[in-house]
């Protein structure tokens, strides 16, 4: 069945997109093994937020240097994302060890009980690379969406200067936020309806689902994903202006 639904998708990106829908094919599949590959040498004890920071630098220039090619517009947006992963990656795991959600929450001990405690990696920095690497997605989203539109609007008034163009991402900026804030809560809320039946059946009481290290480890990351799309926004129509500016004087 995975398989069919794999073709499924392929044939509507090569319907939609043509030749350019295997190129988006192939940079899901080189995505997900990059993924993998990082959880794996995560496991083997390597410094898990080093590893998650490698994997969404990689991740970044796949989706945009492979699949949009290498110009003026995906080159802004790399430094953006850049940019917005350094920013966030120290309130990360600052917040990580304040809210405690590192490791297991307490209605995972059944399933967990029979193995050992004892796997010789930092949770805290584990936590911290999930949320790092979950925020990546959204990020690349924005960032690309600004970049290529400010592009077509500089290509289309030759005579705009740098803070003019700003302002213009930023008007953009707004219009793909409120977007994007509803992509993000529905993709929370379908993550975590399951859980959230779960506890309910359980009896769990509100207080006791918001304060489960899942739901706050879910929520934060999806708050994380939203800063983060946040601030890409202006970092982004900034440098792909300042950027334009500067190829047009050339």
């Amino acid at each position: 069945m995975n398989v069919l639904l794999a073709i499924l998708l392929l044939l509507l990106m090569v319907y939609v997109c043509g030749m350019h829908g295997i190129k988006l094919f192939l940079s899901i599949i080189y995505n997900f093994l990059i993924t993998i590959i990082a959880f794996y040498i995560m496991a083997f004890g390597v410094n898990a937020i080093a590893v998650s920071l490698l994997a969404c630098f990689i991740i970044s220039r796949i989706v945009l240097f492979h699949v949009n090619g290498e110009n003026i517009k995906t080159k802004s947006s790399m430094k953006s994302i850049l940019i917005v992963l350094l920013l966030l990656v120290f309130f990360i795991l600052i917040i990580t060890n304040l809210s405690r959600i590192a490791g297991f929450g307490y209605e995972s001990f059944e399933e967990i009980n029979m193995f050992s405690y004892d796997v010789g990696i930092d949770f805290t920095n584990l936590s911290t690379a999930l949320i790092i690497i979950g925020l990546i997605g959204a990020t690349i989203d924005s960032s690309i969406a600004i970049s290529s539109a400010l592009y077509e609007v500089k290509e289309n008034n030759k005579h705009l200067n740098d803070k003019e163009l700003f302002q213009s991402g930023m008007t953009i900026g707004k219009d793909i936020l409120a977007t994007t804030m509803n992509t993000l809560l529905f993709a929370f809320l379908g993550e975590f309806m399951t859980l959230l039946i779960y506890f309910k059946t359980g009896n769990y009481s509100f207080l006791e689902i918001i304060n489960s290290k899942t739901f706050a480890e879910e929520f934060i990351k999806i708050i994380f994903s939203a800063i983060g799309c946040i601030l890409v926004i202006p970092i982004t129509a900034y440098i792909t202006s300042k950027d334009l500016v500067k190829e047009s004087k050339k």
